[in-house]
Order: structure tokens, then C-alpha cells, then sequence
């Protein structure tokens, strides 16, 4: 008998030391992953930056005045303005060589809604936002459009202050696959406060 639970005592030690050293293999091993993704990260962050930094060197001049004719309606801004969001497809036009031909007038023209244009146009001069929730979504749509993932993280920031706020406004996905904002006020429909567009 005596004989019989020593056996058993070496096998169970024998299983212990070889679970053991099954996980000190598998630490090794993930040790050596986790080296290999920080490495391959560092080395994403060091292609990102150079290439970012390449981006920046075919901009033109930030003082560069630029002419948009957006749905018929002409804007007139700088570079400097139009390039704060660098991979955005407004950006693309203040490079050496813009995806579009400028007309007779020095215009490119863009076909979207010129009345929403003017308040993407006021965010990228001063940050600003309108108040008013449905305009926030037209906005936040013609944001998905011109790449401009600057003005839709501050669309995504005001909405979740407003569900803080009202307890009705939320962040819904479209069928596009953009976020677009419910409004759901107290017995009736928001309406736009055009005449006061900025707070």
C-alpha cells in the first residue's frame, strides 16, 4: 500500500512538472508575440508619421485663398482652413495636385447642399457646432461624405451631451453604415433654429 501512494505521489508530481513547464513554454511564447506587437505597432506609428509628414509637404501654403463652388453657392477660405482635417477630401484640393479641375472662375466645384456646407465651413474656422439636433445629423452626413472624421467625433461628443442633457438624443447607425442622431423630445418634432446656428 505504502508503495502503491508513493507511485502516485511521483505521477502527480511528474504531471505537476510537466504542467509547469507547459506554462512556462506558453509564457515564452506570448512573451514573444506581445514583443512582436509592440514592435510591429511602433513601426505602424513610425509609417504614420512619415507619412503624415509627407502629406503636409504637398499642401500648399496655408494663406493659399481657395474658391469652392458647393451646390451653386461659391465660398471663399484659405488652406490653412480647409486642411485641418489632413486626409479629408477638402484637404485633397489644397495639395500641388487636387483631385479636381478648378473652372473658369478658379472654382472647384462640388455637388452637396451649399446651406450645410456653411456650418462644416464654421467648424473648421472655429470649432463650432449648431444647437439644434436634426441639423446636427444633416451635418454629421455631409461629414461622412467630405472625410472629415474631426467634425464627426465633435457631432458624436455634442450628441452624447445631449443624451445627458434630455435623455432622447442618441447616436443611431444608417444604412450606409454612418451614425446619424435620434431625437426623441417631450410630444413633438425638434425644429431648426436657423437663425441662431451657433452657440
Amino acid at each position: 500500500m505504502p508503495s502503491e501512494t508513493s507511485t502516485d505521489i511521483q505521477r502527480l508530481w511528474e504531471r505537476l512538472d510537466a504542467e509547469e513547464r507547459q506554462l512556462k513554454l506558453e509564457k515564452k511564447k506570448l512573451r514573444e508575440i506581445w514583443v512582436k506587437i509592440s514592435k510591429m505597432h511602433k513601426r505602424n506609428e513610425e509609417d504614420r508619421a512619415q507619412f503624415e509628414g509627407d502629406s503636409m509637404l504637398n499642401f500648399v501654403p496655408t494663406e493659399t485663398q481657395i474658391m469652392l463652388n458647393v451646390g451653386g453657392q461659391v465660398f471663399q477660405t484659405t488652406a490653412g482652413v480647409l486642411t485641418k482635417d489632413k486626409f479629408s477630401i477638402l484637404a485633397s484640393l489644397c495639395t500641388e495636385n487636387p483631385p479636381l479641375e478648378q473652372d473658369d472662375d478658379g472654382c472647384f466645384f462640388v455637388e452637396r447642399d451649399w446651406w450645410i456646407f456653411r456650418y462644416i465651413l464654421q467648424f473648421l474656422r472655429n470649432d463650432t457646432l449648431p444647437r439644434d439636433s436634426g441639423l446636427l445629423e444633416e451635418i454629421y452626413t455631409e461629414a461622412s461624405f467630405y472625410r472629415l472624421n474631426s467634425l464627426r467625433r465633435a457631432i458624436e461628443v455634442r450628441a452624447s451631451t445631449l443624451t445627458g442633457k434630455t435623455g432622447g438624443s442618441r447616436l443611431r447607425k444608417s444604412r450606409g453604415g454612418g451614425s446619424l442622431l435620434d431625437v426623441k423630445e417631450r410630444g413633438s418634432q425638434p425644429s431648426r433654429h436657423y437663425a441662431e446656428p451657433f452657440p
